[in-house]
C-alpha cells in the first residue's frame, strides 16, 4: 500500500474492531484477488451506497462480484449499479 495512503497494518491478534478511530478494516484479499484498486470506482461507490453498507461490511466474494461485472465495460457497455 502506498506511503501517502496511511494504511495501519494489523498487529498479531488484533481484529478488525481494533482499527484506530478515523480508519476502517479491509481485507487485505481486496487488492489481490479481488483486483481492488484506490480510489474506488464509482461502480463499488454506488453499490454500498444502494445496499447501504460499508466497505468493511463486504467479504471478497462480494468484491469480486462487482469487480466482475465492472468488466462490462470492456464490452462497450457502462456498468450501472440499477443493473446490477
Amino acid at each position: 500500500m502506498p506511503p501517502e495512503y496511511g494504511a495501519l497494518y494489523p498487529s498479531e491478534g488484533d481484529t478488525g474492531a481494533d482499527a484506530p478511530a478515523g480508519y476502517i478494516t479491509m481485507w487485505a484479499d481486496f487488492f489481490g484477488d479481488c483486483n481492488l484498486r484506490l480510489p474506488l470506482t464509482v461502480l463499488v461507490a454506488e453499490v454500498l451506497e444502494w445496499y447501504k453498507i460499508h466497505i468493511s461490511q463486504l467479504s471478497p466474494f462480494g468484491m469480486i462480484r462487482i469487480r466482475n461485472f465492472e468488466t462490462f465495460r470492456a464490452l462497450g457497455m457502462e456498468p450501472a449499479v440499477g443493473d446490477f
